[in-house]
C-alpha cells in the first residue's frame, strides 16, 4: 500500500548483482541474533511498529530487531542502494510494484517456515512465483474514492449511490462541489492505480500482460486525458502546480486530508491516516463505472504490502520467525489493527474487529462488502514497474499544465512505460 507520494524515482539496476551466501545480514553472535528490519510509512506506523518489536523481543530474548524506516519517496532508492552494496536488511517491507523485480534478481528468500494456514490461497498467490512464497502478505486493500461528507453537505450536494454512479456523474458532482464550496470537487487525477481501473473498464486491459508487457494502446488512454481536461475546465480539478504540490505532501497534509477537496482516490485503508486530522471525516466509496453498475467497476483486492527476507541473511530462520509474529500474532494485530491493510490472517481480523474505531470499522465493512463484485487482480508487475507510477503522474501533470495534448500525453506515456519495462 503506497504512502506519501514521491516526486522522482531512481531505479538502480539489480540485475547485475552477485549475491554472496553470507550477504549483508544482521551480524550478531551466538548468544544474540540481530535482525535489521526496514519499512516505509509515517509517524503512526513507526510508533506502533516499535511497540510490536518490543513485544517480540520480550517473547524472544535472544533476538534483537534493529529498526530502519523511511518515507515512501526515499524507501526504494535506499533499498536499491543497500542491495547493490550487498547490505540489504534481513527483513523488509515489500510492495507489489517491486516484488517480482526483487524475486527475479535473486534477492528474496523463499519463505517456507512462516505459518500461512489462516491466509487465503488467492492472497498468498500475490507474493508467490513458480509455487514458492517470497512475500508474506500482510493484508488486503482495494482502491476507493475517499469522500468528505461534510463538504458535500456544505455544497448542498447529495452523496452518490456508489453502487450505481457513473463517470459522468462523478464529474458532474465534482464540478458542482467546486462551484458551491471553497473546496475542489476532486483533489487530483486518479493516479496510476486509478488509471489502471479506468483501463480495465474502458479498454478491457490491465496495465501489463502476464509476460510483463504493456497491455493497452495509446489510443485507449486518450479519453482518460480528455476526461481530466473536462474536469480542469469545469473547475472540479485544481491546476497542475497544485496537483504537483499535493503529491509531494505528507498524507496528513494533502488536500483530501485538510478539507481542501471533497474526493480523491486512495487505497481504502489509507483512510486511517487521511482522516487523522481533527474534524476530518472520510467515507470510502466504490469507483464509478461506465454503465452504472459496481459489478462492472473492475475493482480488485490487492495485497496491501508484504514482508520478505533477504536471500543473503545470516539468520533466515529467525527472520521468518519474526515475520510469522508480525502476521499471525494477535497482540501484534491489535497494535497494528488495519493501518497496514485489512489483516490477511482471518483469526487476527476477528480478534481486532471489536477494537476498531468508527473509521476503521467503516473501512473493514467497505472492504468486506466488495467480496461479491471484485474481479481478478492484475498480473504480477514485472521488473521496471516501479518507474510506472512516476511516468503516469508526470504526464497527468504535463497535461494539466497544458504542455501536451491528450493524444501526446497518451502516446508518450505509453512509450515511456514500454521502455521502462523493456
Amino acid at each position: 500500500m503506497h504512502q506519501a507520494p514521491r516526486k522522482t524515482v531512481a531505479i538502480l539496476s539489480l540485475a547485475a548483482l552477485t549475491l554472496s551466501a553470507c550477504g549483508g545480514g544482521g551480524g550478531g553472535d551466538d548468544e544474540n541474533v540481530n535482525l535489521r528490519f526496514t519499512w516505509w510509512g509515517g509517524d503512526t506506523r513507526h510508533a506502533y511498529t516499535q511497540e510490536i518489536i518490543d513485544a517480540f523481543e520480550e517473547e524472544n530474548p535472544g533476538i534483537t530487531i534493529s529498526p530502519e524506516f523511511d518515507s515512501w519517496e526515499g524507501y526504494w532508492d535506499s533499498l536499491a542502494t543497500q542491495s547493490a552494496a550487498r547490505d540489504t536488511p534481513d527483513v523488509m517491507q515489500m510492495d507489489l510494484s517491486y516484488i517480482r523485480e526483487y524475486i527475479e534478481n535473486g534477492l528474496l528468500l523463499e519463505l517456507d517456515q512462516v505459518d500461512t494456514g489462516a491466509f487465503t490461497d488467492e492472497l498468498l498467490a500475490t507474493g508467490s512465483q513458480d509455487g514458492a512464497l517470497y512475500g508474506m502478505p500482510v493484508g488486503s486493500t482495494s482502491l476507493a474514492i475517499m469522500a468528505n461528507e461534510s463538504i458535500f453537505e456544505s455544497a448542498g450536494v447529495e452523496m452518490p449511490d456508489d453502487d450505481t454512479w457513473t463517470w459522468d456523474e462523478f464529474a458532474e458532482i465534482a464540478a458542482e462541489i467546486s462551484e458551491n464550496s471553497e473546496a475542489y470537487g476532486q483533489a487530483r487525477p486518479f493516479n496510476d492505480a486509478g488509471l489502471g481501473i479506468w483501463l480495465r473498464q474502458h479498454a478491457g486491459a490491465n496495465m501489463v500482460t502476464e509476460d510483463g508487457e504493456v497491455a493497452w494502446e495509446p489510443e485507449d488512454a486518450v479519453p482518460y486525458f480528455e476526461m481530466l481536461g473536462d474536469s480542469l475546465d469545469s473547475g472540479a480539478l485544481p491546476s497542475g502546480s497544485q496537483v504537483n504540490e499535493d503529491r509531494a505532501a505528507a498524507l496528513e497534509q494533502t488536500m483530501i486530508a485538510t478539507e481542501g477537496a471533497a474526493m480523491d482516490s486512495w487505497w481504502d485503508t489509507q483512510i486511517i491516516v487521511l482522516s487523522s486530522n481533527e474534524g476530518v471525516g472520510l467515507t470510502p466509496l466504490k469507483f464509478p463505472s461506465e454503465a452504472g453498475d459496481a459489478a462492472d467497476a473492475q475493482l480488485y483486492y490487492k495485497a496491501s504490502m508484504f514482508y520478505s527476507v533477504y536471500e543473503g541473511s545470516e539468520h533466515p530462520e529467525e527472520a521468518q520467525l519474526f515475520i510469522d509474529y508480525l502476521v499471525n500474532n494477535e497482540e501484534a494485530g491489535r497494535l497494528q489493527q488495519i493501518e497496514r491493510g485489512i489483516p490477511g490472517n482471518e483469526d487476527v481480523r476477528e480478534a481486532i474487529r471489536d477494537d476498531l474505531d468508527e473509521t476503521e470499522a467503516t473501512v473493514l465493512e467497505h472492504n468486506e462488502g466488495l467480496e461479491d463484485i471484485v474481479a481478478d487482480a492484475p498480473p504480477l508487475p514485472p521488473e521496471g514497474f516501479g518507474a510506472v507510477q512516476e511516468i503516469i503522474w508526470r504526464y497527468e501533470e504535463e497535461f494539466l499544465f497544458g504542455r501536451v495534448s491528450a493524444e501526446e500525453a497518451a502516446q508518450r506515456m505509453h512509450d515511456e512505460i514500454a521502455a521502462a519495462l523493456g
